[in-house]
C-alpha cells in the first residue's frame, strides 16, 4: 500500500533530540516500511535537510516559522497567522503533489490540525481516504480559538474515515467536541537498549529522578522545581533531579533554580538524545511527569519500556492508569506541595518492587499493536 503520513513534527535525522513527538512518528513510519508498505512523510520544514530512512520518502512543506513546534506558536499574534496561512496554502499544494506522484492509497494525519486540513484537501481533490491521530496538544490548543478553532476541528474530523487519539479521556474529548467516534491508539517508540550506567556508587545513598519534556507551562517543569524546594533539607540531600528539554521557559527555570538555591540538587540541560535517554531511564530511580494537563505523553511509555516507575500529577489518563497498574506514584492534587509529598513517598520505595507491574502496563503501548490496529481497514469508527 502507498501510505502518506502528514505531520507537523518529524526528526531531521534518526537521533534528532528536538524532534520530540515526531520521534514516534518516525518509528511508526519505519514499522510500516518494514511491513512492505511504501511510505511518504510530509512534515513541516522546521529543518533545512531531512535525512530519509530506507523505504521512507520525506517531502517537507515549506515553513516560515523557524525551528519551533507549531504547538508553541502564539495563535493570538497576527504575524503568526500570516505564517500559518502561507503554510496551509503550501501544505495543500504539497499534498496534491504527493498524491499525484506517489499514487497514495491511504493518508494518516498526525495531528488533527494542521495535518487534517491537508488530508481533507487530498480527499476532496483525489478521493484519498484519510485518518486522524489526535494528540492532546493540538486538540486543547485549537479548540481555544473562538468559533474558528472548534469549526476547523469538526470539519476535519467529520470528513475523516477514522479518528484516533492517544488517550482515553482525549478520545472522549474528541467525540464530545466533534461528534465523531474516536478510538484509542497509543503513541510510543522503541528506544535503543541502555549501554552504560550513568551514575556511580553515590546512587547507594542518593536517588536520582528524571524529567524529560518541553520547558512549557503545560508540562509543569516550574512545579517540579518548586516541589524540590518544598522538600525538607534532609530529604533534598538524598536526591538528585536531572532535567532535559527545550522551550520558552528555560531561562525562567534557570533563574528559579538559582533563586531557590537548588543548584546542588537540580541539573538543568538541553534536549536529550535517544541513547542517552535510555541510559538515564535505566539508571534513575523514578521518572517524573509534573504536567498541568496531559494525555499519555510519549515519555510515559518510554519510562515503562525501560522498567522505570513514574511519579506523576493526577491529570488526564495518567492518574487512573498508574493507579490501576500500580506502576508508579500519583500526587493527590496539582500543586508543588502535593508533588513534593509524592516524591517523598518515592524516596522510601524501591524501583524493583514496581518491575512486574510496569511490564504488564507497557503491553498497552506496544508499537506492533498500534500498527496492526491502524492497518486493519475493516475496523472503522464510522457511525
Amino acid at each position: 500500500m502507498n501510505i502518506h503520513i502528514i505531520t507537523s513534527s518529524y526528526p531531521a535525522y534518526p537521533d534528532d533530540p528536538t524532534g520530540t513527538a515526531g520521534l514516534f512518528v518516525r518509528q511508526f513510519a519505519l514499522e510500516l516500511a518494514n511491513c512492505g508498505h511504501s511510505v511518504v512523510v510530509q512534515p513541516a520544514a522546521r529543518k533545512s535537510i531531512y535525512e530519509p530512512d530506507p523505504g521512507i520518502s520525506v517531502i517537507p512543506t515549506p515553513w516560515s516559522g523557524g525551528d519551533q513546534e507549531l504547538a508553541s506558536m502564539n495563535l493570538m499574534n497576527p504575524i503568526n497567522w500570516l505564517v500559518f496561512i502561507l503554510f496551509f496554502i503550501r501544505g495543500i499544494i504539497n499534498t496534491q503533489h504527493i498524491n499525484n506522484k506517489y499514487k497514495i492509497e491511504r493518508t494518516l494525519c498526525v495531528w488533527a490540525v494542521p495535518s487534517g486540513i491537508f488530508g481533507l484537501a487530498g480527499k476532496i481533490r483525489h478521493n484519498v481516504p484519510y485518518d486522524i491521530w489526535a494528540l492532546g496538544s493540538d486538540i486543547w490548543k485549537i479548540r481555544k480559538i473562538p468559533l474558528l478553532g472548534k469549526l476547523i476541528l469538526k470539519i476535519v474530523t467529520k470528513n475523516a474515515d477514522r479518528v484516533y487519539a492517544d488517550g482515553f479521556q482525549l478520545c472522549k474529548d474528541v467525540n464530545d467536541l466533534t461528534g465523531k467516534p474516536c478510538e484509542f491508539l497509543p503513541s510510543s517508540r522503541k528506544l535503543p537498549p541502555p549501554n552504560l550506567k550513568v551514575f556511580s556508587s553515590d546512587s547507594v545513598t542518593v536517588k536520582h529522578f528524571l524529567f524529560v519534556g518541553r520547558y512549557h507551562l503545560n508540562k509543569g517543569p516550574d512545579i517540579l522545581i518548586k516541589a524540590i524546594a518544598c522538600l525538607p533539607h534532609a530529604l533534598r540531600e538524598s536526591l538528585q533531579l536531572h532535567m532535559f528539554g527545550f522551550g520558552p521557559l528555560k531561562g525562567d527555570l534557570e533563574r528559579m533554580i538559582s533563586e531557590l538555591k537548588l543548584e546542588k540538587y537540580i541539573d538543568l540541560h538541553g534536549p536529550i538524545r535517544a541513547q542517552e535517554f535510555s541510559n538515564y531511564l535505566d539508571s534513575v530511580s523514578f521518572f517524573v511527569i509534573p504536567s498541568r494537563i496531559e494525555s499519555f505523553p510519549i515519555v510515559f511509555s518510554d519510562a515503562l519500556q525501560l522498567g522505570t516507575p513514574v511519579v506523576s500529577m493526577p491529570v488526564g489518563d495518567l492518574e487512573g492508569f498508574i493507579r490501576e497498574y500500580k506502576c508508579g506514584i500519583v500526587a493527590k492534587v496539582v500543586t508543588p506541595e502535593a508533588l513534593a509529598a509524592a516524591i517523598q513517598e518515592a524516596l522510601l520505595r524501591d524501583k524493583e518492587c514496581f518491575r512486574e507491574n510496569i511490564a504488564k502496563a507497557y503491553q498497552r503501548f506496544d508499537m506492533g499493536n498500534s500498527i496492526n490496529k491502524w492497518l486493519d481497514l475493516g475496523s472503522t469508527n464510522r457511525p
